[in-house]
């Protein structure tokens, strides 16, 4: 028997016999009261990644790391979960979903598109820890203001909030799963927990689940705040859209609203699973089983992307060489050296990107479990808000008072000689800059070439640099400057696509030491 989506209900997979998910049970009637189950575990020979199943079925791939090595299979005792969200989403309505998603993306690899690889979509069901927090009966008074305009009048509100709060808030939930990286969480979430169902076996039967490796304390801290916050949202909402002034000390907020501690559960969530491995990476595309939310990882099919730019630039040419216009060979020359800082800018905040996901900087459930004792990332500090206000004002005045300089520099520079040096010289301050940033970030990564065009980008504005100073009187000074800009743009564009393949797709996946969503690293 097997769960069948549209129905509900479980489906014999022999003879299409229907069967009500409260009339299957594996167990005998003593083994309903007992807080764990007997599942068949399947563990990857190449990666160490575990599934269970209710019962014996066959696993002809591994959905981490997309090894197709036969899963050995042993019988084994899992903590039973509370409450479960049984998938509504079918396999067939999950495949035109990923197609239709698929066919808005140009310069996609064929393999992706194709029927083979669209049939190795997996369920699976997703541990999550589910947390409640209790709210004593509390009593405190608040200020709260209210700002709005109402024709021409622009009006500021101040008020005095008596609240009453008690209760509980729930519907916090966080995957407790170290091999479900968080960021492929939290970009399928929610889930609505008003489907949820109590826990029966039925509902997995012919799916698999992952196993639980995160501890509740992982999240405790953030629970506690995420009610805390809640609290004095809701108190604002019904005091008719006020914005509440709360204490500014997290231990003040804490105090007033009485939170103490937190309750958990183990829940199951539905996610449809597709692995695609290429030349030791894999991609994964990953669907919320309920709502149908997708995460994509999405490479780039290098030669139909320049096959497609080479036909665009040949296209573009005719046209440009059609329309009458003069450029000055100088103002050719800045302009290169502005497109080649702002390719820099875009490939150095991909880095940061990767940087960002490789280290787990997110990551909130990327526990690391060694000799026995757990460690935990500590969050990021922060600067205050006011100083980031003050600093965010001055780099926006010093943006903006460069652009108008730039600009009187066109109008009034007709030689273009202040024009050529000031550009050059501030594109290639700002490569040197995002060359410090992304070697930095580059040394904490896999891949470890991004100071490659970045490097070439410096040597580039430099020589253009010294051009700008020497200013000569040949055109091909400045035609030939133009080129070597291209030729860095190009170098950036090509690491970056490159480098977009390293981002959308993963190193295969180690979880022998079951180190968190960590990925061998």
């Amino acid at each position: 028997m097997a769960f069948n989506v549209p129905t509900q209900a479980l489906k014999c997979g022999h003879c299409d016999k229907d069967m009500q998910v409260d009339d299957y049970s594996l167990s005998n009637e003593a083994e309903m009261n007992k807080d764990t189950y007997t599942v068949t575990v399947y563990t990857c020979p190449n990666c160490g990644a575990e599934l269970s199943a209710p019962d014996d079925q066959t696993v002809a791939y591994c959905s981490y790391c997309g090894g197709e090595s036969n899963l050995t299979m042993k019988q084994e005792e899992a903590i039973k979960p509370e409450r479960i969200i049984p998938f509504k989403i079918s396999k067939e309505k999950a495949v035109k979903t990923y197609e239709d998603a698929l066919s808005k993306s140009i310069y996609v690899p064929k393999e992706l598109k194709e029927g083979e690889h669209l049939n190795g979509f997996r369920g699976i069901y997703i541990p999550y820890l589910s947390y409640e927090v209790d709210l004593p009966d509390n009593a405190f008074k608040l200020k709260g203001t209210k700002d709005y305009t109402s024709g021409k009048w622009d009006y500021h509100e101040e008020y005095d909030v008596d609240a009453e709060i008690g209760g509980t808030i729930k519907g916090m939930s966080f995957d407790a799963s170290s091999s479900f990286d968080d960021s492929i969480a939290r970009e399928i979430s929610p889930f609505n927990i008003k489907d949820e169902e109590d826990f029966r076996e039925a509902y997995i039967a012919g799916f698999y689940s992952d196993k639980l490796t995160t501890p509740p304390e992982t999240y405790g801290d953030t629970v506690e705040k995420m009610a805390i916050d809640t609290v004095y949202r809701r108190i604002g909402e019904r005091a008719g859209g006020v914005k509440v002034i709360a204490p500014k000390e997290y231990s003040e907020k804490k105090k007033q609203t009485g939170i103490a501690g937190y309750r958990h559960r183990v829940d199951l969530f539905p996610v449809w699973f597709l692995t695609w491995k290429n030349k030791g990476r894999v991609a994964y595309s990953v669907m919320n089983g309920q709502t149908g939310k997708l995460s994509m990882d999405i490479p780039v099919d290098t030669k139909a992307f320049f096959k497609g730019s080479g036909i665009a630039i040949a296209v573009l040419f005719i046209i440009l060489s059609l329309i009458p216009m003069f450029i000055l060979p100088k103002t050719i020359s800045w302009m290169a050296a502005i497109f080649l800082m702002i390719s820099s800018i875009v490939f150095s905040n991909e880095i940061s990107n990767i940087y960002y996901r490789e280290n787990h900087i997110f990551d909130i459930g990327n526990v690391n479990i060694k000799k026995g004792k757990r460690t935990q990332k500590k969050e990021k500090t922060k600067l205050p808000k006011w100083m980031r206000v003050i600093l965010g004002t001055l780099f926006g005045i010093i943006i903006f008072a460069t652009v108008v300089f730039l600009v009187l520099m066109v109008i009034y520079d007709k030689s273009r000689k202040m024009t050529n040096l000031v550009v050059y010289a501030i594109a290639l301050l700002i490569q040197i800059i995002l060359f410090i940033k992304t070697t930095s970030r580059s040394r904490k990564i896999e891949k470890k070439t991004a100071f490659i065009p970045m490097l070439i980008g410096i040597i580039v504005l430099g020589i253009g640099l010294l051009i700008g100073i020497k200013n000569p009187v040949y055109d091909y000074w400045y035609y030939g400057m133009a080129i070597l800009c291209l030729l860095g743009m190009l170098a950036n564009m090509v690491s970056m696509i490159n480098y977009l393949n390293y981002l959308t797709t993963r190193p295969v996946p180690d979880f022998f030491r079951r180190e968190g969503a960590d990925h061998g690293k």
